[in-house]
Formats: structure tokens, sequence, C-alpha cells
């Protein structure tokens, strides 16, 4: 038999065939357009909360590069002086945590300068004073003679700190991500 003929003898696909097999080649295409709008210049790369504001941005990290420099004292003059009781650490992370929430308003005044950027700042604002609270419940148990590590909120299954260094990394801002250390 021929080739011809061995073609003619197979009988016609069935509708349920032929649904699937345009299913699995609209699919395919779909995915290669996928493909070419990720990678072929058309989708922008900008990260979602990026700031256009670059001097906002450059004197928030000075901010917290300073306000890190004071975390690490406090850290040393706490190993220093504590005589390692929950309270003894309660203090210190009460005291963090006030620094870390007293560079946090400065890095608020002014706010950068457009509309856009101001909501995204008020996000940031939001998560960190999330996690501010976090760290003052942490610091109330301890000073009640708790033995008690910082919990943080999560959000979509990760700590809030994660989504904070988020904003802060393609910002610029490394030094502005929630110290975890301290």
């Amino acid at each position: 038999m021929t080739e011809t003929a061995q073609r003619r003898a197979r009988p016609p696909l069935k509708r349920s065939q032929v649904i699937a097999r345009v299913s699995i080649g609209t699919a395919i295409v779909l995915i290669v357009v996928m493909w070419v709008y990720a990678f072929g210049g058309f989708a922008t790369r900008q990260a979602a909360a990026k700031l256009d504001d670059r001097a906002w941005t450059q004197r928030a990290e000075e901010i917290c590069q300073r306000r890190n420099l004071l975390l690490e004292k406090n850290a040393l003059n706490s190993k220093d002086t504590s005589d390692g009781s929950p309270q003894a650490v309660g203090a210190a992370v009460s005291t963090a945590t006030d620094l870390i929430e007293r560079a946090l308003d400065q890095m608020l005044e002014p706010p950068p300068a457009s509309e856009l950027d101001r909501k995204l700042v008020d996000q940031f604002e939001s998560l960190y004073r999330t996690y501010i609270q976090d760290r003052r419940e942490v610091a109330v148990r301890l000073a009640n003679g708790e033995a008690a590590e910082l919990n943080e909120t999560m959000l979509q299954g990760s700590p809030i700190s994660e989504t904070i260094a988020d904003f802060t990394r393609p910002n610029l801002m490394e030094s502005c991500s929630a110290p975890a250390q301290y």
C-alpha cells in the first residue's frame, strides 16, 4: 500500500481530538507571545515600587545609615552593661525601636515630590509602622520577664521585613531595610 493510500485509510479526527489539538496549539502560541513580550523589550523593567524622587531616596539612605550606627552603639552598650535578663534585653529593644521610629519620622519629612511617590512612601510607612509595633510587643513581653523573640507580621507568607526590603532594594535604600539584628 502506498503512503497516500495509508493516509486515506485513517479515520477522520473526532471533534474532541480537533478541539484538543487546537487548544494545545493555542496554548503554545500564547506562551511564545508571553516570552516575546517579556524578553523582546516590550515589558517594563522598572520595579513596581520604585520612586522617581532620587533626592528623597538618597536622603532616606543617609538617615538610615546614621540610624544603623546608633543601633550598633545601642547593641554594644547593652551587651557591655546588661545582665542578660529579659528586662535588660527588653530595655535595649525598646531603645532600638525608638531609634528606628525616629529615623522613619525623619525620612518622611519632607515627603517625596510626586503624588505617586507619596502613595508608595505611605505604603512603606504603613509596613514600617507594623514592624515597629511588632518590636514594641516583644519589648513589652521582655519587660515582663518573658523569653520572647521577634515574631514579625506575615504578609503573603513572608515576614513584613521582606516586604520592606522589596521597597528599599530598588530604591537604593538598603540601609533602610528593617534591622532584625538590633
